[in-house]
C-alpha cells in the first residue's frame, strides 16, 4: 500500500500540536480544508492534516468506486 496524500494546513505559530481529521464517504481532505483554515485562526499552534481516502469499490453503492476508508457491505445494522 502506498502512502496517502493529504490536505495540510500548517501551524501559523510555533507548531506544538497536530489534528488528523478523517473525512466521510466520497469526500476528500480538501473538502474540510476551509474548516481547518478557520480553526487555525483560533488555534495557531495546531497543524491540521486531512488525508484523502483511496478510491475503492463500495458494495452498498453498487460497487461504485469512490473515496472510502473501508467497504460498506450493508446499512441493515445501522438502521436497526
Amino acid at each position: 500500500m502506498s502512502a496517502l496524500s493529504a490536505a495540510i494546513v500548517r501551524a501559523r505559530a510555533n507548531h506544538t500540536a497536530s489534528v488528523i481529521f478523517i473525512h466521510g464517504l466520497g469526500d476528500s481532505g480538501h473538502g474540510w480544508e476551509p474548516v481547518a483554515q478557520i480553526l487555525s485562526q483560533s488555534l495557531p499552534h495546531v497543524k491540521f492534516i486531512m488525508p484523502h481516502a483511496p478510491a475503492q469499490a463500495v458494495t452498498v453503492n453498487g460497487g461504485m468506486r469512490m473515496p472510502s476508508w473501508y467497504d460498506i457491505m450493508s446499512l441493515d445494522k445501522i438502521a436497526s
